[in-house]
């Protein structure tokens, strides 16, 4: 269970992700933040928990919308990306 707290710069954005840029994959539990997606059994994934059992099945599409904010010019820029 992560821990975090809004952005103190006024984000209008309910949602909240934690993605990691090492990742070479990112996961969701939820089938309707898919823009396309294969089912199909992928067999199981290792994550850093070793004792966590967790099977892929399904493989597709994420967008997300979000903001950028630069620290140094004090400016939010709203962005999408693909995952």
């Amino acid at each position: 269970m992560c821990k975090s707290k809004k952005a103190p710069y006024g984000s209008f954005y309910e949602d909240e992700w934690f993605l990691d840029s090492g990742a070479s994959t990112y996961f969701t539990l939820f089938e309707f933040d898919f823009v396309n997606m294969t089912l199909d059994n992928y067999g199981q994934v290792e994550i850093a928990n070793l004792k966590a059992l967790l099977f892929m099945v399904a493989s597709g599409t994420v967008l997300i919308e979000h903001e950028i904010f630069d620290h140094k010019e004090g400016t939010t820029k709203v962005t999408v990306s693909k995952l």
